[in-house]
């Protein structure tokens, strides 16, 4: 587990405990896997980095698919609409 400081997507500073994911075709991203409250119980988010957004999240005990699932999710929407949606607000340095 490494330590990565952001601004999540509402401009404030956040420490997420967690794993680099390194995406194919999106190597110019950190995408981050860590813990986080999925509907009312423990679970994970993937959250890219420069924008602090939650890209995909699952509960407890799926954390395996987390890879599959964000790559899934890039695949359907392709890059171009990602960035523009990472692209809207403050970026973390």
């Amino acid at each position: 587990m490494e330590k990565f400081l952001i601004q999540n997507e509402f401009g404030q500073p956040q420490e997420l405990l967690g794993e680099e994911i390194v995406v194919p075709g999106f190597e110019e991203l950190q995408f981050i896997l860590h813990a986080w409250l999925y509907d009312k119980r423990g679970g994970w988010a993937v959250t890219e980095r420069s924008s602090g957004k939650r890209i995909t999240s699952g509960p407890q005990g799926t954390e395996h698919l987390a890879q599959e699932q964000l790559e899934r999710q890039l695949r359907l929407h392709g890059k171009d609409a990602l960035m523009r949606v990472l692209g809207k607000g403050p970026l973390s340095s």
